[in-house]
């Protein structure tokens, strides 16, 4: 605390609420207990009816560095963008209530951006995903620690984040707030996933390392199966994917092979979990809809050409390529039923489809 600068601190997390009372407070006491002092934790509770807001104010109330927006139940990144305006700190870095920090998370990454003069910083994280059933999945994503000497070279081994997940996810993340402003970098409502903001902050970024291990701890549920469930999904990965693409260019890599490989690879174990989620194990869907949904979502030229170039990571995956290429609904699902009985999950989608 007495390092704490009210005026300039050097932080500023943002984190978003939704009755979120049973682990908000474990969320908030991880930054409190952060080996960097001079930090902002700007909380903006989307609309809660539990005792998330009581729990707040009065960490607040002993906690100068806790700033509370109360705002209307609005989508995440629409709160995460109230919390963004307010932020004061030379760096950004995006927090989750229902997840925690370690304790060095903040001075670790301040200390490669100051060392380096850095834009960005990429740390590792660990993410748990409650799965129906009561079962859960645990992964760890990480990398070993890199500096890229130049613009040119982190764009040409992003691929390498991107399909282990480490790219998109906003937590985890040292952001240059000079560059998220005067870029207008913000996150986008209704969009789904904290993936826009960064994609959109990545497009001229010159100055990037990587910090090896993890730092923080995400938590999240499973995104839901059924027909309503896939569909939403499938339109997520299909703006991804189209903003992906257009980063790419941007970036004047749209020839580069390995690239390519990632972006197509990523593209089809993601429409591969959609097609899951209609026809899967469990799936109440009717046979006639599920054919029907999965033709809409095969039958697409972007679907057509990942399933003829990808190498997804999973042999059940892979199986399912000829039966994609050669538009047939029907031995997609069937295949599709098989492959969720004898195991759970057909594509090894990367850990970012579900933060």
């Amino acid at each position: 605390m007495s390092h704490y600068t009210p005026t300039s601190p050097v932080v500023s997390a943002l984190m978003v609420t939704h009755d979120a009372e049973k682990t908000v407070r474990r969320a908030v006491e991880s930054l409190q207990n952060q080996t960097l002092g001079n930090f902002e934790l700007v909380v903006v509770d989307a609309g809660s009816r539990d005792a998330t807001p009581r729990l707040l104010e009065s960490v607040a109330e002993r906690d100068m560095r806790i700033r509370l927006v109360q705002a209307d139940d609005c989508d995440r990144q629409t709160a995460l963008n109230l919390a963004l305006d307010r932020a004061r700190g030379t760096y950004v870095a995006v927090t989750d209530a229902d997840g925690w920090s370690d304790p060095t998370m903040l001075a670790d990454l301040v200390g490669a951006a100051e060392k380096g003069g850095l834009e960005l910083v990429i740390g590792g994280f660990v993410l748990s995903v409650a799965l129906p059933g009561g079962r859960s999945a645990r992964a760890e994503v990480s990398s070993e620690g890199v500096a890229y000497p130049t613009q040119h070279d982190f764009r040409a081994a992003a691929w390498k984040l991107l399909s282990s997940g480490q790219l998109l996810p906003a937590g985890g993340k040292l952001f240059s707030r000079e560059l998220v402003e005067r870029r207008g970098v913000r996150f986008q409502p209704s969009g789904g996933s904290d993936h826009s903001f960064v994609t959109s902050f990545l497009a001229d970024v010159e100055r990037v390392a990587v910090r090896p291990g993890t730092c923080c701890h995400m938590t999240r549920a499973a995104l839901p199966s059924g027909a309503g469930g896939a569909v939403e999904a499938h339109r997520r990965v299909e703006r991804e994917h189209g903003a992906l693409l257009e980063l790419y260019r941007h970036w004047g890599l749209e020839g580069d092979a390995a690239s390519m490989a990632a972006l197509q690879d990523r593209y089809i174990e993601q429409l591969m979990d959609c097609i899951e989620r209609v026809c899967g194990r469990g799936s109440r869907v009717p046979s006639a809809d599920q054919r029907r949904i999965v033709s809409q979502m095969i039958d697409t030229d972007r679907a057509q050409l990942a399933a003829s170039v990808a190498h997804p990571r999973g042999n059940a995956a892979r199986a399912m390529l000829a039966p994609i290429r050669s538009h047939n609904a029907s031995l997609v699902c069937v295949q599709t039923r098989l492959m969720s009985l004898l195991r759970p999950g057909i594509a090894d989608v990367a850990p970012d489809f579900f933060v």
